[in-house]
C-alpha cells in the first residue's frame, strides 16, 4: 500500500507509513484545511470485497467516534474513495508499548503501574459507555511524552447486554 504515499484521501494527504496491522496500514498524514498532522487508518484492500469486513471497520471507526476520554485516541473522519476505506485519527507523538519494551527492556514496576493505570482507565470509560476493545496489546498503545498512555485501534464491539 505503499503506492498510497503522496496520494490525497479526502483533505487528507498521505505522507508516510507508521504501522501495518491484520486490518489495515496507517499512515502519518497531513490536514491540510486545519493545518495539522493527523494518522489515517486504511482497510487493507484485500478486505474491501468481504462486505462483513468493511461494515465492521467503518462501524468501529463511527463508534469510537463518540469515545472522549484523554487515554483513547480522537477519531476525526471516516471515509471512503474509489473503494478505499479509511478513518482519520490524531496524530500521537511517541512510540507503542511493544516498541518502548522492545527497546528499554523490562520496565520499573512504578512505569509499568503508571502506564496500566492509564490503559484501565480508558478500558473502564469505554466499557461505561457499553463497549470493550477486543485487542489491547502493547502494539495498539502508545506512550508519548511524560508516558502519556494512549489507547489506539478501533477493535470495539458493543457489550451485551449493555451496563446499568
Amino acid at each position: 500500500m505503499t503506492e498510497l504515499i503522496g496520494m490525497t484521501l479526502g483533505q487528507y494527504r498521505i505522507l508516510e507509513e507508521i504501522g501495518r496491522g491484520g486490518m489495515g496500514t496507517v499512515y502519518k498524514g497531513y490536514d491540510a484545511a486545519l493545518e495539522r498532522e493527523v494518522a489515517i487508518k486504511v482497510l487493507a484492500p484485500h478486505l474491501v470485497w468481504e462486505q462483513g469486513l468493511v461494515d465492521r471497520f467503518m462501524r468501529e471507526a463511527k463508534t469510537a467516534a463518540h469515545l472522549k476520554h484523554p487515554n483513547i485516541v480522537t477519531i476525526y473522519n471516516v471515509g471512503e474513495q474509489e473503494g478505499t476505506y479509511y478513518f482519520v485519527m490524531e496524530y500521537l507523538p511517541g512510540r507503542t508499548l511493544a516498541e518502548v519494551i522492545q527497546q528499554e527492556g523490562a520496565l520499573p514496576p512504578q512505569r509499568i503501574a503508571r502506564i496500566a493505570g492509564q490503559v484501565a482507565s480508558a478500558l473502564d470509560y469505554a466499557h461505561a459507555q457499553g463497549l470493550v476493545h477486543r485487542d489491547i496489546k502493547p502494539a495498539n498503545i502508545i506512550v508519548g511524552p511524560g508516558d502519556q498512555a494512549t489507547l489506539t485501534d478501533s477493535a470495539l464491539s458493543r457489550l451485551w447486554p449493555a451496563p446499568a
